[in-house]
């Protein structure tokens, strides 16, 4: 059942960073530091502060972070947490306290209220961090039976530098621990120590990281005078370990990988050269008290800071006769038992695989020196049980330095900014090879720093991904239609620019679209996360129609009639095509769009316009709507039926005709006195005032008659010019 629950929980985790990993494709937010199957060292409260470093493509005014168990019971999760506002320069860079735990680090930003993006890491420990040290017993070789770690979060260095004098490359890069990999800088599978790790894990539940600076057939008196600068001569006469060696791989480790992850303690396993060569017990402890001092020095803390656990080893063996130092296990004991000197008690391995009795799968030849298979696992059963939990709540870690900031200034002009690195640092190597405190950037590239101070420990700072050319472009301002608007409406402004860039109007709004409704002329400015900024683009100009109220007047018995402001049609970017109108009697709108309506009961009218332009060049069309006229009470007048006709006479040939009813089916037939029909009109619906235009009458008497589906009448009219 156990099982079956840790396998849902791993298959749950994966498919929730599958998920996160696919949804961050397209992220504005990018974590840099920490890396994948990072560790840090913890404190004795069991906690470690985080540094949380990367980069934005969107502006963001808020980082969040928080820490979700990779699986339940490997840690505790924190609540999200805001670990930087306002950063600037397109990098963030905060700090999170974790409990010691093996998680998924979560990191969002935020513009507002909107979530800019999400990124992951999905392995990051907080933990125990260990350098191993000594000669072939603790640098391992392959092939000897070494077992891997079982446990996800049993980690170790990659970087390999087993015979190289170059200690200036170490890689931030960091594995599970397998039965054939480099432990970094030098250790050569995984030997004793992914068993330890698997052991440390199960007693302390949390992660574990090694790394492993050994070298096989070395003395302390080497690993001393390498620390002194002193050439080491190995076993074969004139032939010569790289300079600095064996030492210089673990200062390096203590100087870039402890500096950068912290350190719980050194473990030293060694003696058996020692004791080949009958080296008395003032002199072991002589060269390796001194080893542990200069180390101590090298991180630049004071002499009882950093931590030695120290095996009692000696065991060696000459053909098939194997023998133990007792001077060279009392040398390691005087050194531990030193008062305040900050090294402890690890295993005494010389009665483990006794005898050691094994062919040597490299050469061939007897091996009565190396653990192999089972006895591997016996010795990290005896380092585990020297690191009790009382040592990990009692001996004090070097911790984590934190990660520092770069400082970004524009230049003028904007073609290029300087990126500055912290002050009080006695070396700089950007990832661009420039080696002073501030360089030039003006493309796009990733740069980051790494520092070193007085006694050569490593700082990093969170790089600066540049995305674009630093200069920004000058904007276009496209505008969404015409740019002569109605004044009651908008036109939407925009510029078409990457998300990295922040647009900055004339009327001091901020963002890539703009809705403005007042006349006038806009430009825009594009800023980006460097706060380099552009020229300004050229102006929008945007103009606006306005449109007085209509007025209206009873024209009529049964009607009232609107009229447009005559200035519309004066415009000179736009022309009338169309107008309609919203008539209402109080609050109540009337269904009727003409300028003109009837009405047979008293009430109070008003209307407004709608106007349709069209641009004098072509275009779009656009209406725009008057306010409404003042209320007009109308009152009826005349008869309740039948057909009302005036003015007669006419003195200008035109009649208008009401009716009290709505009539259908209208037939208009107007006759000379002498009987001549001389016009004629047929109209489907007569529900409002009409205008007869007769105009092109002589002057005379006329009979004007009008039939319907339900009135027909006639009357007399006299057209007098």
């Amino acid at each position: 059942m156990q099982r079956r629950t840790t396998t849902y929980w791993r298959w749950l985790n994966v498919l929730l960073i599958v998920f996160m990993t696919v949804g961050t494709l397209m992220a504005q937010v990018k974590i840099t530091f920490p890396v994948e199957r990072a560790i840090f060292q913890r404190n004795n409260a069991n906690q470690a502060v985080i540094s949380i470093g990367g980069y934005y493509t969107q502006a963001v005014d808020r980082i969040e972070a928080r820490l979700v168990p990779v699986l339940a019971g490997q840690g505790q999760a924190t609540d999200w947490t805001t670990i930087q506002t306002n950063p600037s320069g397109g990098t963030f860079l905060g700090t999170l306290t974790g409990r010691g735990g093996w998680y998924t680090l979560e990191v969002r930003g935020f513009y507002g209220p909107n979530q800019i993006g999400r990124d992951a890491i999905s392995r990051v420990g907080v933990g125990e961090v260990f350098l191993i040290a000594g000669q072939s017993n603790a640098q391992g070789f392959f092939d000897f039976g070494a077992p891997a770690a079982t446990d996800d979060r049993v980690n170790a260095v990659t970087w390999d530098n087993q015979n190289s004098d170059k200690t200036n490359n170490p890689t931030l890069t960091f594995a599970q621990v397998t039965a054939n990999m480099v432990i970094g800088p030098r250790g050569r599978s995984a030997w004793c120590w992914g068993a330890l790790g698997d052991l440390l894990v199960r007693k302390l539940n949390v992660p574990v990281m090694f790394m492993n600076a050994s070298w096989f057939d070395t003395s302390t008196q080497n690993w001393l005078d390498a620390a002194n600068g002193k050439p080491v001569e190995s076993r074969v006469p004139g032939v010569f370990l790289p300079p600095g060696m064996p030492y210089a791989n673990l200062k390096a480790s203590l100087q870039y990988y402890g500096s950068i992850l912290g350190l719980r303690a050194v473990l030293w396993l060694q003696g058996e050269n020692d004791a080949a060569a009958r080296v008395t017990k003032a002199a072991y402890q002589n060269s390796l008290q001194g080893l542990v001092n200069v180390a101590r020095i090298e991180q630049g803390e004071v002499l009882s800071s950093l931590p030695w656990v120290l095996s009692r080893t000696s065991r060696y063996a000459f053909n098939s006769a194997s023998f133990v130092s007792q001077d060279v296990i009392d040398a390691q004991t005087a050194v531990i038992n030193i008062p305040f000197n900050k090294c402890y008690g690890g295993p005494f391995t010389d009665n483990i695989q006794v005898p050691r009795l094994a062919k040597n799968p490299v050469n061939g030849e007897d091996d009565y020196v190396h653990f192999q298979g089972q006895g591997l696992v016996d010795v990290a059963r005896a380092w585990d049980n020297s690191l009790p939990p009382s040592f990990f709540a009692t001996v004090v870690p070097v911790m984590a330095r934190t990660v520092l900031p770069i400082s970004i200034s524009c230049n003028t002009p904007a073609v290029s900014f300087n990126a500055k690195a912290p002050n009080g640092f006695s070396s700089y190597l950007w990832s661009t090879g420039e080696t002073t405190q501030i360089i030039t950037v003006k493309g796009a590239g990733t740069y980051q720093v790494t520092m070193k101070d007085n006694a050569g420990n490593t700082y990093l700072t969170a790089p600066i991904t540049v995305t674009e050319n630093v200069e920004p472009p000058v904007p276009t301002i496209t505008p969404s239609g015409e740019q002569v608007i109605c004044a009651d409406s908008t036109i939407t402004l925009s510029v078409n620019v990457s998300a990295v860039n922040t647009v900055t109007w004339s009327n001091s709004f901020e963002g890539r679209t703009i809705s403005v409704k007042n006349p006038g002329q806009y430009t825009a400015r594009i800023s980006n996360i460097y706060g380099c900024s552009s020229a300004v683009s050229s102006p929008v100009t945007i103009k606006t129609i306005s449109i007085k109220a209509p007025s209206i007047v009873q024209s009529g018995p049964y009607s009232v009639q609107a009229a447009v402001d005559s200035t519309i049609y004066s415009f000179a970017d736009s022309k009338v095509s169309a107008i309609s109108w919203d008539w209402q009697q109080g609050s109540r709108a009337l269904p009727n769009k003409q300028s003109a309506i009837k009405t047979t009961s008293i009430g109070a009218f008003s209307v407004r316009s709608r106007v349709t332009f069209v641009s004098s060049t072509g275009g779009s069309s656009r209406t725009c709507v008057s306010p409404f006229s003042s209320e007009i009470t109308v009152r009826p007048a005349g008869e309740e039926e039948g057909l009302i006709i005036y003015p007669n006479p006419s003195r200008h040939g035109k009649i208008a005709i009401e009716t009290f009813q709505d009539l259908t089916n209208v037939q208009i037939t107007v006759a000379h006195i002498s009987g001549q029909v001389v016009y004629r009109e047929k109209l489907p619906v007569l529900d409002v005032r009409k205008v007869v235009d007769l105009s092109h009458l002589p002057d005379g008497e006329y009979i004007f008659k009008i039939s319907s589906t339900t009135l027909n009448d006639s009357r007399r009219i006299i057209i007098d010019y």
